[in-house]
């Protein structure tokens, strides 16, 4: 998602209502693009759920895609000196959506370096109409900002334990989020925190869950998009004989030192191993979480976690599968997952 300068008439001129209608439009839209697991769970939420998550799913995808799409793709001389602007990229992001969550509007047209340098407008706008109207705060936000400064630092993962608390930020975040819009109880105009523990908490042994089966499905598709996406441990790669680098250059088709099948095939086993050791606590986090839901909610986050469920299990059973470069084949991996979850395909 890139930043851009709202065309036509800007937000002054508009009465709240219609700056409330289009900058929820933009985020439904914003959320569609791609057609991920939480988008394709979330449409049959309730109306006021259903704008509280895009807004809060495309302001974290817009820091995420600049991140990933736009300054770690760059070349290394490119990245080099531009990595104190997407340093302060990230932090403008980070202090105006704090902003927005605190319920403080986007009065007038913004000026250009809040346009192009920091969070969308109509973005901030959702934001405010909906979680800054409730006692979320900006915890969440604050983590994945420092996720993404680790990530334009380039600060690689030595352990599991620099992977774990770069999970915070990367994966727990955002499904504490999930959590909350799902939770949230609606006291005349607020939403009030009705989860039975701290949201990280109750949010962790789902999110990592489905972040690792995440990184096993995508292995090969991030290695050949750059070896800054392979978000890994040095000592996992190692001890499958890979380097970020050597998987970069054998799915890129690049020409160098590249990395063997039987490499991923193992590291890919070893995810769907550690996935597994989340997995009973994931389930139980989600019987726990349910209890207090209504339907639509309940039904939403049993889908989800089915998804995923039924994608480690088809990776955990067969590896190999990973390593296919027919794009079918990836999209039938998916399709299966949503059919198993009984989750509608886009």
């Amino acid at each position: 998602m890139r930043n851009e300068a709202i065309e036509g008439e800007g937000l002054a001129a508009m009465t709240a209502e219609e700056k409330a209608r289009r900058a929820a439009a933009y985020c439904l839209e914003a959320t569609g693009r791609g057609g991920s697991n939480l988008w394709l769970v979330s449409r049959g939420l309730p109306a006021r759920r259903r704008a509280m998550f895009a807004a809060a799913y495309a302001s974290m995808r817009e820091i995420d895609d600049f991140v990933d799409d736009g300054f770690l793709a760059l070349e290394p001389y490119r990245r080099a000196a531009e990595r104190a602007a997407a340093r302060r990229r990230v932090e403008n992001w980070r202090r105006q959506c704090a902003a927005a969550l605190s319920g403080d509007p986007l009065d007038g047209d913004p000026p250009d370096d809040e346009a192009v340098d920091g969070v969308h407008p109509l973005i901030r706008q959702a934001l405010s109409d909906t979680l800054g109207a409730s006692d979320l705060g900006a915890r969440p936000w604050d983590a994945l900002a420092q996720a993404m400064r680790r990530d334009v630092d380039e600060t690689p993962f030595q352990t599991w334990s620099d992977f774990d608390a770069y999970c915070e930020g990367a994966t727990v975040a955002p499904a504490a989020i999930f959590l909350y819009v799902l939770s949230a109880r609606f006291d005349a105009d607020r939403a009030v925190h009705t989860l039975p523990a701290a949201i990280e908490d109750c949010a962790r042994d789902m999110a990592v869950f489905c972040y690792l089966v995440h990184i096993a499905r995508d292995l090969t598709k991030d290695a050949a998009a750059s070896a800054n996406l392979i978000t890994l441990p040095q000592d996992a790669l190692a001890a499958c004989g890979l380097t970020r680098e050597g998987l970069n250059a054998h799915w890129s088709g690049r020409s160098g030192q590249a990395d063997s099948d039987d490499g991923v095939v193992a590291l890919v086993a070893t995810l769907a191993d550690r996935a597994a050791s989340y997995r009973d606590r994931a389930e139980a986090w989600r019987r726990r979480v349910s209890e207090g839901l209504g339907l639509r909610e309940k039904a939403a986050l049993t889908a989800l976690m089915s998804v995923y469920k039924a994608l480690h299990e088809r990776i955990a059973a067969n590896p190999a599968i990973v390593l296919s470069r027919d794009p079918a084949i990836q999209a039938r991996l998916k399709q299966e997952a949503l059919a198993a979850a009984s989750v509608a395909p886009p």
